[in-house]
């Protein structure tokens, strides 16, 4: 009573049943409080900048849960989420949730961006979803992974304390007045073998920063205004050249969330999206005829955009922008790149993303698509440590997600031409897996540390023979032979493998080296091995035509191209003073052909070998052409310094591949 009296005076009281709590303070669960009467937004709101809505009396009241006593286990621990996560981005627990409209007065936000909260039903209660990828709502799956707008995320939880967080959950459970640990189950069934999986709530958003303070939204608005009225064309290229050799999306799912809820979903996803389909617009007749697209204006948005989110709400939506950033070309940033591909890893192992989903109570569309953008997390950082020279972030103990199979990425629809790509995109996967282990062993450095299973250099080849033996009639026809390299994805696959060939060579170079106790590597066996690893590339190079430069490529595949020819004109100085030197003919074949491609097909993966061994073949030509048989010359350096053979190999060629340097 004396509370209510002072009421009209000092504002609104603290925990009075009269007078409720604002809609914001209840989710946040914080006092709610106002100085008068007069004031309509409380002090919490005010602090926070959030919208302040206070129930109206006319509302309906809310309906009453059973008590957490009669609950079930796995039912008590899903509770939370029902008044903290909307249907499109639930941190995945084990009952299914349904959208349920309400008022919007009531707890959910009718602002751009926002989507309603769910209420919990039971497994068999869940509407079984179309072959589309969409609710009985209309809600599409894919949602839950594009979307940025939820307040709260997902946060994984140390395996070393989940079994702590179980034991307490369950206890606190049981008492209606103990405040819950927001502890979500990924599983109805527990496994003591095994490492528990289970989620916390974090805040998404640092503090004092509200949805409507989006950067990237007004970077989206730019692109889309830029591209427009052609934007739809690039959004078919993009799902015709790029995701069908990367399926970061089901394209049907995608297209409904486009075209139904595009307002919900993350626009720094979109801005890369928009960006990295730019560079196939010379494969479409309508914008090959029209205007040239300035492509580096484009990506400076998108970048903008990108680490705008990656600041202010960054979620499972960012590591896919992240992943079609880094995947984006032209790339002309090795540190970004880089930079990126960590921040992805981090967000992935944050996310839960490194954890096999297989039985967690989520959709199998769900289920799919957290496979497959963990796999691309992986292939990223496997082919980036490759090109530039930095340690793996992914190791193989630290994760358990299984393969993809060809059905979590192709619909019982698909056509012929897809479930191709899919094969192909499955058998690069797996050659990741092997370029991983062999670069384990790359990167070890330490001496503190020895590796208890040293590999001999028949034991690194028995790794990918039995890689090769896996693969299916087509796949290891398109492996060994080079045919069918129309399939899409196919040619730039073909090259990963003669680059993981050639890396494997490099290894057994070294190897071999120092068990003979020599220092000229030209008396292994296996040095004739890596010269035709590296003659392979450029073989492979020269026989490309048009319709491969217009297809889909990895962009750190341009290091390849640079080892290979730094490895043949490696060989090529060694055998100057012999009349038939091949490797040095075939390294200037290379440099050519790459130079022609870049002039008639704008094949920016040739840019970084020209630059790289270009300039250094002229001066090769100059000094076989000049009659006294003078050493080349180089800036700032005498003219008359006798520098051996060796020590000039280790000026000139360190500098163009990153991995020529390391002693394997």
């Amino acid at each position: 009573m004396e509370a209510e009296n002072m009421a009209p005076n000092d504002g609104r009281p603290y925990r009075s049943h009269l007078h409720p709590a604002c809609f914001a303070c209840r989710k946040r669960k914080s006092r709610c409080k106002t100085k008068t009467p007069a004031v309509e937004v409380c002090m919490m709101c005010q602090a926070h900048g959030t919208e302040c809505n206070f129930p109206r009396p006319d509302d309906p009241p809310q309906q009453r849960t059973n008590s957490p006593r009669k609950l079930a286990p796995n039912t008590r621990s899903s509770r939370f989420s029902q008044n903290r996560y909307g249907a499109l981005h639930r941190p995945y627990p084990s009952p299914r949730v349904q959208p349920q409209a309400t008022d919007t007065a009531g707890n959910t936000s009718s602002r751009t961006g926002q989507l309603d909260l769910p209420r919990i039903v039971h497994p068999e209660e869940t509407p079984s979803a179309s072959e589309n990828g969409t609710t009985s709502e209309g809600l599409p799956h894919l949602m839950g992974i594009v979307t940025e707008a939820e307040d709260d995320n997902s946060h994984i939880v140390s395996p070393a304390v989940a079994g702590d967080n179980d034991i307490l959950e369950s206890y606190l459970s049981a008492i209606p007045t103990a405040r819950k640990r927001y502890l979500i189950r990924t599983s109805s069934t527990s496994n003591g073998h095994l490492r528990p999986v289970r989620f916390n709530l974090v805040p998404r958003r640092p503090l004092g920063v509200t949805v409507n303070q989006s950067l990237a939204a007004s970077k989206c608005e730019v692109i889309e205004k830029y591209m427009d009225p052609d934007i739809d064309e690039y959004l078919n290229l993009f799902f015709l050249k790029a995701n069908p050799c990367f399926p970061l999306f089901d394209e049907a799912s995608f297209r409904n969330s486009y075209c139904s809820h595009k307002a919900k979903i993350s626009p720094a996803l979109l801005c890369n999206l928009y960006a990295n389909s730019l560079v196939y617009w010379k494969s479409s007749a309508k914008l090959s005829s029209g205007r040239t697209p300035d492509i580096r204006f484009i990506w400076n948005q998108a970048n903008e955009a990108l680490h705008s989110e990656l600041f202010l709400s960054p979620g499972i939506s960012t590591i896919v922008a992240i992943l079609i950033n880094v995947c984006g070309r032209p790339s002309t940033s090795i540190f970004g790149n880089g930079g990126m591909v960590g921040m992805a890893v981090a967000l992935s192992n944050a996310l839960g993303l490194n954890r096999d989903p297989s039985d967690w109570s989520i959709s199998p569309l769900e289920k799919s698509l957290r496979i497959r953008i963990w796999w691309l997390v992986v292939i990223h950082d496997c082919w980036c440590s490759l090109a530039y020279g930095t340690p793996l972030q992914v190791h193989r103990a630290q994760y358990d997600v299984p393969f993809p199979s060809l059905d979590d990425i192709c619909p019982s629809t698909a056509t012929a031409y897809q479930r191709a790509a899919a094969s192909v995109f499955i058998a690069l996967i797996t050659l990741t897996d092997v370029l991983a282990r062999y670069l384990e062993h790359v990167y070890r450095f330490s001496k503190n540390f020895p590796s208890s299973n040293d590999m001999s250099e028949m034991d690194l080849e028995q790794i990918l023979r039995e890689w090769e033996e896996s693969l299916s009639d087509d796949i290891r026809h398109l492996v060994l032979r080079g045919v069918n390299l129309e399939i899409p994805g196919a040619a730039n696959f073909r090259l990963a493998y003669l680059a993981v060939k050639l890396l494997l060579r490099r290894i057994q170079l070294n190897l071999n080296k120092n068990s003979l106790g020599v220092e000229d590597d030209t008396l292994s066996p296996f040095y004739m091995h890596a010269q035709r690893a590296a003659e392979d590339i450029a073989y492979l190079v020269q026989e490309l035509d048009e319709s491969h430069f217009l297809g889909f490529w990895i962009p750190v595949h341009a290091f390849s191209l640079t080892s290979a020819t730094m490895f043949l004109l490696r060989s090529g100085l060694r055998m100057k003073n012999e009349s038939r030197n091949m490797p040095l003919k075939i390294a200037r074949d290379m440099v050519n052909t790459l130079q022609d491609h870049r002039r008639n097909f704008d094949w920016d993966l040739a840019d970084n070998c020209v630059s790289h061994c270009g300039e250094l073949i002229d001066r090769i030509t100059a000094a076989e052409s000049d009659s006294d048989g003078a050493p080349p010359g180089f800036p700032g350096m005498p003219g008359n310094l006798d520098i051996d053979s060796s020590i000039m190999e280790e000026l000139f060629f360190g500098i163009g591949d990153f991995t020529e340097g390391f002693e394997f």
